[in-house]
């Protein structure tokens, strides 16, 4: 369902939503398939600070790490003809959904609350925001927090619920090529 605006000339595939709902396994998909470039933002702040996002929290704080993931967005979203698998936070900052939209369309992947703890198990240490003691409350708070944002940021809601990463990757697939 289309959510806002015309799309005309944007050409990116931009992946937004909650820790967890599979945005790098489909984005990785998605370029595959339409032989396109694929950016995973956290990956690239990873290889250009070389360490971990996590240690980036440790050492430098969340302030720090979203004014180095707003340098990455704003370096990446400049590019064409590509695919961007954000983290789960860029939507803290309207500046990275404008940035994003301007050469993209932005596809929420929007699963339940349950969806996304069984995606999480067993994967929680890679995830700063939900270090220590009852990581499933701290997830539940953020993604209660989050959720406003994600949906207006987006230009299509596309549901992760019991769909395998594969099948979201071709329902984005199906809709990109309808509106290009």
């Amino acid at each position: 369902m289309m959510m806002s605006g015309d799309k005309m000339g944007k050409n990116n595939i931009v992946l937004i939503g909650f820790m967890g709902t599979g945005k790098s396994h489909v984005g990785r998909y998605i370029s595959k398939k339409l032989n396109m470039e694929f950016y995973d933002t956290d990956n690239i702040i990873e290889k250009k600070y070389g360490c971990s996002i996590s240690y980036i929290f440790e050492k430098y704080g969340e302030n720090y790490f979203r004014r180095v993931e707003s340098e990455v967005i704003s370096d990446v979203s400049q590019n064409r003809n590509i695919v961007i698998s954000t983290g789960g936070g860029v939507v803290l900052d309207k500046s990275n959904i404008e940035m994003l939209k301007k050469n993209g369309v932005i596809f929420l992947l929007d699963g339940s609350f349950d969806t996304i703890v069984n995606n999480l198990y067993g994967n929680v240490e890679k995830r700063p925001l939900l270090k220590g003691t009852d990581w499933n409350k701290k997830a539940n708070e953020l993604f209660l927090r989050r959720k406003k944002l994600y949906y207006n940021s987006a230009d299509y809601i596309i549901g992760i619920d019991n769909k395998k990463g594969n099948a979201i990757a071709e329902e984005i697939i199906n809709i990109y090529n309808l509106q290009i």
